[in-house]
């Protein structure tokens, strides 16, 4: 018989992983692998929302966890794996988070810095960092039990504070701007989850964390319409206008480090693996343009959902640790948020965010070329690694 002390590890160690944000077939991988290693046989069944224990040699005893939807604790999942791999040289604890005052600071510089790096006009850049404080207001009023209207909220207020903008003279776009302000909340690693579960034939997962990113799509897409409504009503019909680039040449090389080091702050990546993901930030970002060979933004998309999970996949081989870590960077700026919300507001209102006007191809055409790029890359991947642990 095991100690009861190892069985309670056990299950804390499945839920520890899905509190960093692990995919669901790979909790059971992990928490098999760590059984294993400790002498005790343990069958694992993991779901996006809870987590099926059995121990046959121990008189078939069944532990039942029900856990609230998976948060994105990048540090945290890390130092889990990396304990998995050696206990006794990683004990297994909450390596903690950034300050606050950082973690605010991050807040206000995502939204500029990804308007700098698509092209704005100057002074929506500027605009971008006070809704980003914004933002972080509504996060701090959404807590623990109204965690589940932070998105919502937000979306709302950018929505209103957007309308006023516009109402007393500043010629933005207001779609754009307001995209800009909730791009932090764009479900970049269950999108990244859901594939790759879907990928691995592991269905009930995959459709689960899909079913979840798309219900986060909708309530900021429909909180920053009822906001932009509301503000309409509030403040009167305003102007938008249409997205005009005014970035200096070296303003972009600026925005995208602080883009990819707040992103990383705000999901409480440690700072070498936020190092270590730049360049995935790159591929998102403008992978799309420089890999189409001419063949348009579905072609270019697609080879860069590939090359972003190949490079997360092979890195996090290297490390013994998981891709989603690195590849969450690529896939916030590629996907779930910016291209399908642009794609549905150009469709909607003719609104182009970006100054490029080939933006506006099918959000539905962008979505399953990511899906084809992250199939791709999982499918070249050495079939032996997928039976491994990291």
């Amino acid at each position: 018989m095991a100690p009861a002390v190892l069985i309670q590890n056990i299950v804390r160690l499945g839920q520890t992983l899905h509190r960093g944000g692990c995919a669901p077939y790979k909790i059971e991988k992990y928490v098999q692998h760590y059984g294993a290693t400790h002498g005790i046989t343990t069958v694992v069944q993991a779901t996006p929302n809870a987590i099926n224990y059995h121990f046959p040699d121990e008189n078939n005893q069944t532990v039942l966890s029900r856990l609230e939807p998976a948060q994105i604790d990048l540090s945290l999942l890390a130092h889990t794996i990396l304990h998995i791999n050696d206990p006794a040289r990683t004990p297994l604890k909450d390596p903690g988070s950034y300050p606050g005052w950082l973690i605010f600071l991050a807040n206000i510089a995502v939204p500029p810095s990804f308007l700098t790096l698509i092209g704005a006009s100057l002074h929506s850049v500027a605009l971008a960092a006070v809704l980003g404080f914004l933002v972080w207001v509504c996060q701090q009023i959404c807590r623990k039990d109204r965690a589940i209207l932070t998105e919502f909220l937000s979306a709302l207020v950018t929505g209103i504070a957007v309308s006023y903008i516009s109402s007393i003279g500043f010629a933005v776009p207001v779609w754009g701007l307001s995209i800009a302000a909730i791009i932090l909340f764009v479900p970049g690693l269950s999108i990244a989850n859901a594939l790759e579960c879907l990928a691995f034939n592991d269905l009930v997962s995959g459709t689960g964390l899909l079913a979840h990113s798309l219900f986060v799509l909708m309530k900021l897409f429909i909180g920053i319409y009822i906001g932009l409504s509301l503000g309409d009503v509030f403040w009167g019909q305003g102007i938008s206008a249409p997205n005009v680039s005014e970035v200096y040449f070296w303003m972009p090389f600026v925005a995208l480090p602080l883009l990819s080091f707040s992103v990383g702050v705000i999901f409480n990546a440690r700072l070498q693996d936020i190092a270590l993901a730049l360049p995935v930030t790159i591929l998102g970002m403008w992978g799309p343009l420089l890999l189409d060979f001419g063949g348009g933004w579905i072609v270019g998309t697609w080879l860069t959902a590939m090359v972003i999970t190949l490079y997360g996949t092979w890195l996090a081989k290297r490390l013994k640790l998981t891709g989603a870590i690195y590849i969450v960077q690529g896939i916030i700026i590629l996907v779930p948020g910016s291209r399908v919300l642009m794609g549905a507001t150009q469709s909607l209102f003719a609104e182009s965010l970006m100054a490029d006007a080939s933006v506006g191809l099918s959000a539905f055409l962008m979505f399953s070329s990511i899906v084809a790029g992250q199939v791709t890359a999982l499918a070249l991947y050495s079939q032996k690694n997928r039976n491994l642990v990291s």
